[in-house]
């Protein structure tokens, strides 16, 4: 008659193996799998393996068994992360004021028609958490800087234009899948002499809140053709 095995309790192994040490818990599960003792010696069923190589062995294995789990962990904790960003992050608020210009992003505006730039033109992106343009009910505020040459490598910086334009007065322009949806501004600056000028632009976004938010500041050099 078989008879079911007991431990008593104060035992390691009827308390459980979370106390014994992992060195212990996988020695016995070897020693119980085929390793037998003779005449002071542990070896392995007809393989000749010494006991302590095994012991090594056995503990490495253990090791990399116990890490697998705690990498999946961290992963688990970048996953939920990200998705707590992705469940705070407010479409409404703007974070960003991107603008993009192109190559040769002059107006020639006068009526006399000559080659001299008169103003510029350039696209204006309204970028809130979810990372795409958006159009916005606000005030465009632009900022136009002259810089003058002085002695040495000295320049001084001076305001020669700004503009104050509702978004609902600005041409949109919509990017679907790339930028997102945006403005196409057209300006016209006041200073006669801006031509052959290196310029600073500087375009700022004022929600209705009132909070404003702007962009990284452009410089341009004006070319001038007339003489």
């Amino acid at each position: 008659m078989t008879r079911n095995r007991t431990h008593p309790s104060g035992s390691a192994a009827a308390r459980g193996d979370g106390s014994r040490s992992l060195r212990e818990l996988l020695w016995h599960r070897f020693s119980t799998g085929g390793i037998v003792a003779s005449h002071g010696s542990v070896w392995f069923k007809n393989l000749g393996v010494s006991a302590q190589r095994l012991a090594s062995v056995a503990l490495l294995v253990g090791l990399l068994i116990a890490a697998a789990p705690l990498s999946g962990c961290h992963a688990s904790r970048a996953t939920a992360a990200a998705s707590r960003a992705r469940l705070t992050a407010n479409p409404s608020v703007i974070r960003r004021v991107v603008c993009l210009y192109d190559q040769r992003p002059w107006l020639n505006l006068d009526r006399f028609a000559d080659r001299d730039p008169e103003g510029i033109r350039y696209r204006v992106f309204l970028v809130p958490d979810t990372g795409l343009g958006v159009l916005r009910e606000g005030m465009f505020h632009i900022e136009m800087y002259k810089i003058i040459k002085k002695s040495g490598k000295k320049t001084q910086r001076i305001l020669t234009s700004d503009w104050h334009y509702p978004t609902s007065e600005i041409p949109t322009i919509a990017r679907p899948g790339m930028l997102g949806d945006g403005y196409y501004l057209h300006l016209r600056w006041a200073d006669k002499e801006t031509a052959g000028s290196d310029i600073e632009i500087v375009t700022q976004f004022e929600a209705a809140n009132g909070e404003r938010v702007r962009s990284g500041t452009k410089r341009l050099h004006v070319p001038k053709y007339s003489s």
